[in-house]
C-alpha cells in the first residue's frame, strides 16, 4: 500500500487579461479524517453560455461537499467510489439543466480523487490531467474537443491544435444536455505519478507540454502553479503557426494570445 504522508497541494487561478469574469473554478482538499485522501479538481465554465461561472462553481462545490461529508469507510471500495463519482456527475448535469434549461449552462470537469492506493480520474471537456514522473510529463486525459480528432485520426501534431480557430469547441461537458454528458472515469495506481497536475485550457492553449515539463523540473514545486499561470497570462510565448500546418486546410488558424482566457491549475506533488 502506498502511503503519501509528505506532499505539496497547491492551486492557482487567474481571470486573464481579456475576460470580464473568471469562469474557472478550482479546488484542492485534504480529508479531515485521513490526510492521505485528497480531492483536486478544475472546472472551466463555458464562456459562450450565460451561466458559465455558476455551472463551474456549482460542480466544484458539489464534489467538494460530497468529499468532506464522507466517512473513511466510503472510500474503501474503489469501484464503488468510481460509480458514486459518475452518479454525482449525472446529478450535476440534471440539476443544471432543470434549473437553467438545456443549452444554457456548461462546464468542463477534470477531477482526481486520491485514495490510499489508487487515484480515480473523472474527466469531461478539454481541461487536462497530467502525470509527471522521472522527469517526464504525460497527458493522461483526452480532450473532448473536435480538434482532438485531428490528432487522433489525422496524426496532426498535438501541439498544433492550439492554432485551430475551433480549438475551444468541446463535445462533452456538464450542463448542456442529457445526451452530451459522458464522464470518462479511470483508475490509476498512485505510483503512476510523482506529481499530479490539472489545468484548464487557459494554460494549455499557451504552454506546450514541454514547457509544463520544464517548469516542473526547474521550479520549486511549491510555486509551480503560480509560475504556470504567470507564463500563460503575462508572458508572450512567441508562438507561431508551423509552416507544415499551413499546408493543410483543416481549419482557419490563429495564434493564441497570452492572457486571452481564464487560467487555473491544481497540483499534488509527493515529497
Amino acid at each position: 500500500m502506498e502511503k503519501i504522508y509528505n506532499y505539496i497541494l497547491q492551486k492557482e487561478s487567474h481571470i486573464g487579461l481579456l475576460r470580464p469574469s473568471n469562469e474557472d473554478s478550482v479546488v484542492c482538499l485534504v480529508h479531515h479524517l485521513d490526510d492521505r485522501i485528497k480531492l483536486l479538481a478544475v472546472a472551466d465554465g463555458m464562456g459562450g453560455k450565460h451561466y458559465g461561472n455558476i455551472a463551474s462553481n456549482y460542480v466544484i462545490q458539489k464534489f467538494g461537499h460530497w468529499f468532506l461529508e464522507q466517512e473513511l469507510s466510503a472510500f474503501s471500495d474503489v469501484f464503488e467510489v468510481k460509480q458514486k463519482l459518475i452518479n454525482l456527475v449525472m446529478e450535476c448535469n440534471q440539476y443544471l439543466i432543470s434549473k437553467y434549461g438545456s443549452e444554457q449552462v456548461g462546464t468542463t470537469l477534470t477531477l482526481a480523487l486520491v485514495l490510499l492506493e489508487d487515484t480515480i480520474l473523472v474527466h469531461l471537456g478539454d481541461s487536462r490531467c497530467y502525470f509527471y514522473k522521472n522527469g517526464e510529463i504525460k497527458q493522461v486525459s483526452e480532450d473532448d474537443s473536435d480538434v482532438w480528432l485531428y490528432y487522433q485520426y489525422h496524426k496532426v501534431n498535438k501541439e498544433w491544435l492550439r492554432y485551430f480557430s475551433s480549438s475551444n469547441v468541446i463535445n462533452n461537458c456538464i450542463g448542456i444536455s442529457l445526451g452530451l454528458c459522458r464522464p470518462h472515469v479511470y483508475i490509476y495506481p498512485n505510483r503512476s505519478y510523482e506529481t499530479l497536475l490539472l489545468t484548464t485550457d487557459g494554460v494549455t492553449d499557451l504552454l506546450t507540454d514541454s514547457k509544463l515539463q520544464q517548469i516542473i523540473r526547474k521550479e520549486d514545486i511549491r510555486f509551480v502553479p503560480k509560475r504556470m499561470i504567470d507564463e500563460a497570462v503575462f508572458v508572450d510565448q512567441n508562438l507561431f503557426i508551423p509552416s507544415e500546418l499551413k499546408k493543410y486546410s483543416f481549419d482557419h488558424y490563429i495564434v493564441p494570445v497570452h492572457g486571452r482566457d481564464n487560467a487555473s491549475v491544481a497540483l499534488l506533488s509527493k515529497i
